[in-house]
């Protein structure tokens, strides 16, 4: 085996050996925590035992008393249950804190102050930790202390002014991207912070907003508003706003998405569908095809009419040009190159049973399977052992509701679903 090989693969889970505490609920901050367990992080989930992650009781499917949409979202990760709003349940968060690499949180502003457990008490607690915040719309500005979620992101950033049909209301995209983004963005900036601990043998914090992650990502829309006055409106078969075509078409049995980037893939797409008038010399360059819009894509709507989309897929990717069938969920799920790149995981709980995810977006770097997601308090007891408290202690503090351990019988007695929700 070769040097470069050897090298390549001691980038496996590195991550390993950086114990991660994620005080976070829902999308965003989980998913930041999951890419870190993917990683190779020991990532902690803490929850207050009163009022856990309210993902926990997200419906409709669930594998046995685990909601799906919490498994999804919190596989790798250990669970520590404490009562937040007692001395003693912050003491063990704290406790914890001071053998910890990073703290990661998606709070409102204020919030995590409010429980003792702001940046600078942890900071206090331990130089070396980097803390990131993840909220809504940050620590300043005029919304700084509204909630902020997904669905208020694509709204107020102006993207859902341009999601849907022409004459169909404001819509939005289809999964919850900017939590998504969200979470990656907290993941790298984590990164970010543990390189730059490294080299100045400090913490720190981070403090990161939705808004600023969507504002962000309208990257050449922005700058054309911004420098040519350009107005965004919704277009019509999810078309470019100046490239053509680069949208979805109807098929003779479907639907499919081609995208022309560049007047050399449209060669190649006249070509192919050998047409006289996509052929003519007037549509080569784009500036002509935008000339000409609506006859370049009636024509072409027409052909393509004339096959199957399986048909035109195997003969566009044949002279190079992007073309996909749209699959429904259950097909991209299924497809050959999911299932040949090993996307799809498969975790097992010995309490609720086995349930199938999609691994997180950085395959490459895992190294192994992940533990499945826990149940609430699940590790509570493994973490204080290791954190030095005595079995006679953990009774106590569970006794007196202080901490939720996984072998207190409430424990595994989460609000579990009814019947006919679960799978």
């Amino acid at each position: 085996m070769s040097d470069a090989v050897h090298h390549l693969q001691a980038l496996k889970a590195p991550l390993r050996g950086v114990k991660v505490l994620d005080v976070s609920r829902f999308l965003a901050g989980p998913y930041a925590g999951w890419i870190l367990a993917e990683l190779g992080a020991d990532v902690v989930k803490v929850e207050d035992s009163g009022r856990p992650d309210e993902a926990r009781s997200v419906g409709p499917y669930f594998a046995g008393e685990q909601s799906l949409y919490f498994a999804a979202l919190n596989s790798g990760k250990r669970s520590l249950a404490v009562q937040l709003a007692s001395q003693q349940g912050r003491d063990v968060v704290l406790r914890l804190a001071q053998e910890a690499d990073v703290v990661v949180d998606n709070n409102k502003p204020g919030v995590m102050d409010k429980l003792g457990l702001g940046a600078e008490v942890l900071a206090e607690a331990n130089p070396q930790l980097i803390t990131c915040s993840l909220s809504g719309f940050g620590t300043t500005g005029p919304l700084f202390d509204r909630p902020g979620y997904d669905y208020t992101m694509q709204a107020v950033s102006g993207v859902m002014s341009m999601t849907g049909e022409p004459d169909s209301p404001p819509g939005k995209a289809g999964i919850s991207y900017v939590d998504h983004a969200g979470g990656l963005t907290a993941a790298l900036a984590v990164c970010a912070g543990l390189v730059g601990r490294y080299k100045s043998g400090s913490g720190g914090h981070i403090e990161l907003a939705l808004y600023d992650i969507q504002m962000s990502m309208l990257s050449y829309l922005a700058a054309w508003q911004l420098n040519g006055g350009y107005e965004a409106e919704r277009t019509p078969a999810a078309s470019h706003p100046s490239l053509i075509p680069a949208q979805n078409f109807e098929t003779g049995d479907g639907h499919i998405s081609i995208f022309v980037g560049n007047d050399g893939m449209w060669s190649r797409l006249a070509a192919k569908l050998d047409d006289a008038l996509l052929l003519e010399e007037r549509f080569r360059k784009l500036t002509g095809r935008q000339a000409h819009r609506e006859l370049v894509l009636s024509r072409l709507q027409a052909v393509l009419l004339s096959q199957p989309t399986a048909y035109w897929v195997a003969a566009l990717t044949e002279v190079g040009v992007p073309a996909a069938p749209i699959n429904s969920l259950k097909e991209a799920l299924e497809g050959p190159h999911t299932v040949a790149r090993d996307l799809v995981q498969t975790a097992d709980h010995p309490s609720y049973g086995s349930y199938r995810y999609v691994g997180g977006p950085l395959p490459s770097l895992r190294d192994g399977a992940l533990r499945p997601a826990p149940l609430l308090g699940e590790h509570t007891r493994e973490i204080m052992v290791d954190l030095g408290f005595a079995d006679s202690e953990i009774d106590q503090l569970v006794a007196q509701q202080h901490v939720l351990a996984g072998d207190s019988e409430t424990a595994t007695s989460e609000a579990a679903p009814s019947a006919s929700a679960r799978c």
